[in-house]
């Protein structure tokens, strides 16, 4: 796998290795914030199958919100960096359902 270099180029790969028929019944919505250089925020709603992922915010109290460092994010996303230790260390800001994080891991073949 090629190295990630922006944010778009993990957004995209995770929308091109979503597998709608393990997401039946799934309905999920996630604020993804990166702060930094190419940072944003973005919406990512699983709902009826499809996976949807838009520049934006959500005011859905439910909705699962995990923030990061633009740096710190790609480097997750390269295998660079571990994910309960970026947590545990407070690289990376998760509230919601660990649960349902763990359940959508299923969602996605990397």
């Amino acid at each position: 796998m090629s190295r990630f270099e922006q944010v778009n180029d993990v957004l995209t790969a995770v929308q091109r290795h979503f597998r709608p028929e393990q997401a039946a019944g799934v309905e999920v919505v996630g604020q993804l914030t990166l702060t930094g250089a190419g940072g944003g925020t973005w919406v990512l709603r699983i709902h009826d199958g499809r996976l949807t992922i838009t520049p934006g915010t959500t005011d859905d109290p439910q909705a699962m919100r995990l923030t990061a460092s633009v740096e710190d994010f790609l480097a997750l996303a390269n295998g660079e960096m571990d994910a309960m230790k970026a947590y545990f260390t407070g690289k990376v800001r998760f509230k919601g359902s660990l649960r349902d994080a763990y359940r959508l891991m299923d969602l996605f073949r990397f």
